[in-house]
């Protein structure tokens, strides 16, 4: 992969990490960033061009397309992840039209070499079974429907306009950068303190991916999207990983003597006993495949906050 890469939401968790891996592969890498508070991630990042562009702005965003003329696009710019974005209005400009304004603008000049869009696997809604590309979709909040939406978009733009364009749904992705309210850096910072964070009820599941696994396969994405325009892959490990399982696995990394106090957090209303992806399409399409084990990435994310000049970023986020 060469060229001018444009990396919408560049300044966020998977963001950082991806403008990382462009830039250290040699690409022109252009970035949109909206939210000052998120650019400490990049702060030690270049060479990196930045640019002050909101993916609602469409006149905005066509001038962006129009300069910069990207090769590859990454399309990562969202809102309605955390728990404090609520606001509805703003979930569907940035995650909806914002996506709207990027195919638009691409199909007016010329498109790309390859566009991905990081979808969620939270627009499956919830299911009883590992989930495939091919499920019905059956998004059950605001964020969900917006993402879902947006898939759909990049199928369309993608066969209306021979847009080189798809997505992957991105299952929990977690390492360097991370929101410090998360779980898994929350767990971290106090597994290398010896203590545990509150945690929800030992049975809540997720499908846990190691950033550079899932770097890994939105670079894949992007090589492979003129061939499979418009395609839908799961970037997930398999492995449904119990909230129980987890804790006992940082509590083993980390020597933690501490035992878990269940149920000291209250439960979110997205918490659930069954999320695991099918990741057989991106293995058998990208070649892809999540490589690294939980207990390494947990370490790994220790590792990196022990030598990171801003973990008291981390740290005060840890009651």
């Amino acid at each position: 992969m060469e060229g001018t890469a444009l990396v919408t939401g560049g300044a966020g968790f998977i963001g950082a990490n991806l403008v990382r891996r462009l830039v250290r592969d040699g690409l022109d890498v252009h970035v949109t960033s909206y939210d000052d508070a998120q650019s400490w991630r990049l702060a030690d990042v270049g060479p990196l061009e930045t640019h002050r562009c909101s993916v609602t702005d469409a006149a905005a965003v066509t001038e962006l397309v129009d300069v910069v003329r990207p090769r590859w696009v990454f399309h990562l710019a969202a809102h309605g992840a955390y728990a404090h974005q609520t606001d509805t209005a703003r979930i569907v400009a940035v995650n909806t039209l914002g996506t709207f304004n990027l195919l638009d603008a691409l199909a007016q000049h010329g498109g790309c070499e390859g566009f991905v869009h990081t979808g969620s696997s939270s627009e499956y809604g919830l299911k009883d079974h590992a989930s495939t590309e091919d499920d019905v979709v059956e998004p059950d909040s605001v964020y969900a429907i917006t993402k879902c939406a947006a898939t759909h978009a990049v199928s369309y733009w993608a066969r209306r306009s021979a847009l080189p364009a798809a997505t992957v749904r991105l299952y929990s992705v977690y390492g360097p950068w991370e929101e410090p309210t998360r779980l898994v850096p929350r767990l971290v910072v106090a597994a290398r303190a010896g203590t545990l964070p509150p945690l929800v009820a030992p049975s809540t599941a997720r499908d846990f991916v190691w950033i550079d696994d899932a770097i890994d396969g939105i670079l894949r994405a992007a090589r492979n999207a003129a061939r499979k325009p418009g395609a839908v892959w799961n970037l997930g490990s398999g492995v449904e990983t119990s909230l129980e399982a987890l804790v006992a696995i940082a509590r083993h990394a980390f020597g933690v003597l501490e035992e878990p106090d269940w149920g000291s957090m209250a439960n979110r209303a997205w918490d659930t006993d069954r999320w695991v992806a099918d990741p057989r399409r991106a293995r058998d399409e990208l070649g892809w495949e999540a490589v690294t084990g939980l207990e390494a990435g947990l370490r790994a994310t220790g590792k990196w906050l022990s030598t990171l000049p801003e973990r008291a970023r981390y740290e005060q986020s840890t009651p």
